[in-house]
């Protein structure tokens, strides 16, 4: 009798025991991972970034296109620096434009992360781009999408 005491008071202490080991796994920081990627190129502004700025490509090629056979009937200093003029012109505003749209992008998914971060309790989201390795049950990319489709990104110069 006194040997089942002994051995019930042992295995409550050692339940115990265990429990306040789980209670002190579970009560860790809770982190989520990002695809930065991911998200840029799946989220709606950024698809819209990307088609503003194969399109504004594409008026720049034709535009070009016909500088240059303008040029190749009548190569003279005047025509060359205008054309280097207008490339120089081009590329610093699709540089700007560039900028601009990522610029938009990086804003609002740093909102949709710390917003999202706050609410589900996460005390840190990490990129994956700067994991070694990490459990794919915690990649909250798809709810950053979803965030930052909610949210009114102004991608096309208004």
């Amino acid at each position: 009798m006194f040997n089942k005491t002994i051995r019930f008071t042992l295995l409550i202490v050692l339940a115990a025991f265990i429990a306040g080991c789980q209670q002190q796994a579970s009560s860790g920081a809770k982190i989520g991972f990002v695809d930065t990627n991911r998200v840029f190129k799946e989220c709606k502004a950024g698809a819209e970034g990307m088609e503003y700025l194969q399109t504004a490509g594409k008026e720049f090629q034709d535009k070009f296109s016909e500088m240059q056979k303008t040029m190749a009937g009548n190569q003279t200093e005047e025509n060359t620096r205008k054309f280097q003029e207008a490339l120089g012109e081009y590329q610093t505003k699709m540089g700007a434009e560039q900028n601009r749209i990522i610029e938009a992008l990086q804003n609002g998914f740093t909102k949709a992360v710390d917003e999202y971060r706050t609410a589900n309790g996460y005390s840190a989201i990490l990129s994956v781009e700067t994991a070694v390795s990490y459990d794919k049950a915690a990649d909250i990319s798809d709810k950053i999408v979803e965030a930052m489709n909610k949210m009114d990104i102004k991608i096309k110069p208004e």
